[in-house]
């Protein structure tokens, strides 16, 4: 059951300390609380509960939310985040109380609960009605129409797909990976692994039904030998390519003869005795020992939804061709940046070319539902500057950053003065995916549930935007006050008759 609190703010004077007096009204956590628009994260989260009448009741969106914003803010592990939130009446006062409590605010293993609740999906929708309203406002606040929709575009209010709406606005637009915290996988050391959980299977299913023989013996496994293979190999040093394919053939022999075993039990028994670890996991050592054999057979590295982690089947290796890192492990989004604030448009865990004409043109439309109208320029590298999308941003009238096709023309130096400017800007989606893996935990992803990794992305850009906002209300409220003391100085000047001359 979800009972809908309060929308009201509560005020620093009414939080209750057990010492007396109030909070500050300059700290950073009282600041953000005035800052987020609760109302519009209440009416999300609500919907996951269908029962809001009867059963227990949840914690409230406040808590929830709030409790994965500090999180991620500052970088905590779940027990830690709780005992920071007990012990500090700052933080308890973002999260929604009205007074200071020195017990545990609730169990850290609420915040996977939390997770789970609060999916990419709905960040995306809490993000943009949080921060697309002041594009909105933008757009309707000038006096003059958005001049101009880039190269190529008509000088008609109408482009050549009938918009009414000219097109405005810059798109700055990239993608990266955000790495899981699995170790880095090798075939020989996946492969003891999957052996390994086919002896403790085999271990419970014997412990439950005893022997699938007359006799009463035990299936063989021979795990010490193999065991003592694998370490005798994987210590060396230098390993040859020879040795490691014998070794896989033999660790992969084991696994087959262990589930054969394990197929008898399940004939005979059933696999309703198995633990739901248990079970996960022998689905996916059964595609795994299948996809291995394959390249084992083939003599290839490279087979259809590679499965490198037994505990995270779903993470597969992404090709980024850095120096630091070739391959990276984990889920690859693509991010566009409008006006400072970042927005997802797509999060899988399959890798995908970013610059490919229909994720182009997805990166695209999702900016005109969003807004209601094409960008005026697009800012991205060399990847998204395919024939193709040169020939979408042609049609629609946007103009797509780089140089032209072809040999330099006349006004080659203002072209390439122009590439350099517009390389500066796009340093902004550069700068996006650095604060989020250097200052949040985007550089490596420490969740083991498939939703739950998306929830953390999600929320490190949603912490992104909350700090581009607040430091952009800082910067309008001291442009505002000197305007109010030029105003002050210039009436004072007036009155007082003083002339001031201007050297």
């Amino acid at each position: 059951m979800y009972r809908r609190p309060d929308y009201e703010q509560s005020d620093i004077y009414d939080f209750i300390l057990p010492f007396g007096g109030h909070l500050d009204q300059d700290n950073r956590w009282v600041v953000l609380r005035n800052s987020i628009d609760w109302k519009v994260i209440h009416e999300i989260y609500e919907e996951n509960f269908d029962n809001k009448k009867t059963g227990n009741e949840a914690l409230s969106a406040e808590i929830a939310f709030g409790a994965l914003y500090i999180q991620r803010k500052l970088s905590l592990t779940d027990r830690e985040l709780v005992d920071q939130i007990s012990e500090n009446p700052y933080m308890q006062y973002f999260i929604g109380f009205k007074e200071f409590r020195a017990e545990r605010p609730f169990d850290p293993s609420l915040l996977v609960a939390f997770r789970k609740r609060i999916n990419g999906k709905m960040m995306e929708e809490i993000s943009e009605k949080m921060f697309l309203v002041d594009e909105e406002e933008n757009s309707n606040d000038d006096d003059d129409p958005p001049s101009g929709s880039g190269s190529g575009a008509s000088d008609h209010s109408e482009n050549e797909q009938g918009n009414a709406h000219p097109n405005s606005g810059t798109l700055i637009i990239d993608a990266s990976c955000a790495p899981a915290d699995i170790a880095y996988p090798t075939d020989l050391e996946l492969c003891d692994k999957a052996r390994k959980w086919t002896e403790v299977i085999l271990d419970h299913y014997f412990k439950l039904y005893g022997s699938l023989k007359l006799d009463g013996t035990k299936p063989r496994t021979y795990r010490n030998t193999a065991r003592k293979r694998f370490l005798s190999l994987n210590k060396r040093r230098k390993k040859s390519a020879k040795k490691i394919r014998k070794e896989i053939r033999y660790q992969l022999n084991c696994i087959r003869r262990n589930l054969g075993y394990v197929r008898e039990y399940e004939e005979k028994y059933g696999a309703a005795g198995l633990h739901k670890i248990e079970a996960e996991r022998l689905q996916t050592i059964k595609k795994f020992e299948e996809q291995q054999r394959y390249m084992l057979d083939n003599k290839c590295h490279s087979v259809y939804d590679r499965i490198v982690s037994l505990s995270q089947p779903w993470i597969r290796p992404i090709v980024r061709g850095k120096s630091k890192a070739p391959t990276e492990f984990g889920a690859k989004i693509s991010i566009s940046v409008v006006n400072g604030y970042t927005f997802i448009d797509k999060f899988s865990f399959d890798a995908y070319n970013e610059g490919d004409a229909d994720e182009f043109l997805a990166v695209v439309e999702k900016y005109h539902e969003r807004f209601g109208y094409y960008p005026e320029r697009i800012l991205a590298d060399k990847i998204y500057r395919s024939r193709n999308n040169r020939a979408l941003c042609k049609k629609l009238g946007i103009k797509l950053s780089g140089p032209k096709l072809g040999k330099p023309g006349k006004n080659h130096a203002e072209d390439v003065r122009q590439e350099l400017k517009e390389i500066g800007e796009r340093n902004a989606v550069e700068g996006k995916f650095g604060n989020a893996k250097r200052k949040l935990g985007l550089g490596l992803i420490m969740a083991k549930l498939k939703e739950t990794t998306e929830c953390m992305v999600a929320m490190d850009i949603f912490v992104l935007n909350m700090e581009h906002y607040m430091r952009t209300c800082i910067v309008l409220c001291c442009a505002f006050f000197e305007k109010m003391k030029f105003v002050v100085f210039q009436n004072n000047r007036k009155k007082s008759g003083l002339l001031i001359l201007v050297v």
